[in-house]
């Protein structure tokens, strides 16, 4: 969701492979992160990225950018901006603008940036561009990407948030215009897009926002959402539910997973945004077609959240109970979960927590679809030159989101870091070896 802001300083970290020692009986193993390393500009003010991986050693990291792009005099802020890597996450070329001419409006912003790779290794990244949806594809590893093509083409009304989910040609992006939600359908490869309007119970009286989608070996394709039921002043109840498509997008199904959610805590010591801490729900699925899910959620009314697991082996039919996967009982704010499958039984989640005092990212994995669980590993760590960081982790999370990505081999990970949700802050990437 979006915000405002400018300026940081920074220092790019040394590349170094940090490991974890795990104790005897641990059923999955824990697997080691490099130091992490700033995305993005030293001097500026960069928010929710997101991350896609080929099995070929490209990566790419997009984020909003606040505060103006060098050298770009057209660009908006913020703006969207990808940064790539071609050797798996070791060495990185400049940031860039995807776009530098943004749509006309009297304030022009590009924000909420989703990105994912296709199988032949075509990049497409989904953004909001001053009222529209807009996706951007790229033939040449990132070299080059196309003008942007509006996914909400022929809707009245402004956007808001993001989710895409690639298979060859076939691409799909999720957003919503108050009260109505969308999934744009496009079969030409970004080409052109077809918006189809979802239904569910009660989305007249509520705010319907996306975090993201999947597409299954079979084509079946999954989108998650948060509905937020806005009853006078407070933000409850809220539901999570999926809209599944089995043809391709012409028709859809709504697959419930939680009803009647309670509202999240507070936050405005840190100046949040709306509902920043309420709940959301993020999607998976491994090569064999299982899918998972993790979202955040607290039990009881601005209680603090954790983040839950679930999983399906019937294309969402049935699920099992949702377990809790930090290991912290004292009463943390956890939130944001990341989450991306591997091969078949293999997921991999991540989530930010204040249980030392200040946040950090954690990560956990699992290698035989969600029954067991490694130990949890820090893979944010103390990095000097970046005032909202100590010994004990950072300030707060930069943005209600972030970016997990499998590439065949390892996983990467891109989120943000900052002093408050005001800013500024940075973007940080590790990969696992």
């Amino acid at each position: 969701m979006g915000r405002r802001f400018t300026l940081a300083a920074g220092v790019v970290a040394l590349f170094v492979i940090v490991s974890i020692a795990l104790p005897e009986g641990t059923v999955a193993r824990s697997l080691r992160f490099s130091t992490p390393i700033f995305i993005g500009y030293q001097g500026g003010d960069d928010w929710e990225p997101d991350i896609a991986a080929d099995q070929e050693g490209h990566v790419y990291v997009a984020w909003a950018h606040y505060g103006g792009v060098p050298g770009c005099d057209t660009c908006s802020s913020p703006a969207a901006m990808i940064e790539i890597s071609n050797d798996g996450g070791h060495h990185w070329g400049e940031p860039k603008p995807l776009n530098r001419h943004p749509r006309e409006g009297v304030s022009p912003f590009q924000v909420d940036l989703q990105v994912k790779v296709n199988e032949e290794g075509t990049v497409f990244a989904a953004y909001l561009d001053g009222q529209d949806t807009v996706v951007q594809r790229s033939d040449d590893f990132g070299t080059t990407f196309s003008d942007p093509i509006a996914a909400n083409a022929g809707l009245w009304g402004e956007t808001d948030k993001v989710g895409l989910t690639v298979r060859g040609d076939d691409v799909y992006v999720s957003f919503s215009i108050f009260p109505r939600f969308y999934v744009a359908v496009s079969h030409d490869g970004g080409g052109s897009f077809k918006p189809k309007q979802m239904h569910v119970k009660g989305e007249g009286r509520a705010s319907t926002l996306t975090s993201g989608g999947v597409i299954d070996s079979e084509g079946n394709v999954y989108f998650t959402w948060v509905s937020v039921h806005e009853h006078g002043t407070k933000l409850s109840p809220q539901d999570l539910f999926l809209t599944k498509s089995e043809d391709g997008g012409r028709s859809w199904s709504t697959i419930w997973l939680e009803k009647g959610l309670p509202e999240g805590p507070n936050c405005d010591a840190f100046s949040c945004g709306w509902d920043y801490f309420g709940p959301q729900v993020v999607v998976a699925v491994d090569t064999s077609d299982r899918l998972y899910v993790a979202y955040n959620t607290g039990t009881v009314e601005l209680g603090p959240p954790t983040v839950w697991f679930r999983t399906s082996a019937d294309g969402g039919a049935s699920w099992t109970d949702r377990v809790a996967l930090p290991t912290d009982t004292t009463g943390s704010t956890q939130v944001f979960p990341a989450i991306v499958g591997g091969e078949g039984g293999r997921a991999y989640v991540s989530w930010q927590d204040n249980r030392t005092g200040q946040f950090n990212t954690w990560f956990r994995s699992s290698r035989d679809g969600g029954r067991t669980w490694s130990n949890e590993v820090q893979v944010s760590q103390f990095i000097e030159g970046f005032d909202y960081k100590t010994q004990d982790g950072y300030n707060f999370t930069y943005g209600d989101y972030y970016g997990m990505a499998w590439d065949g081999s390892h996983v990467h990970i891109a989120w943000g870091e900052g002093p408050d949700y005001i800013g500024p802050g940075n973007v940080w990437y590790a990969t696992s070896k």
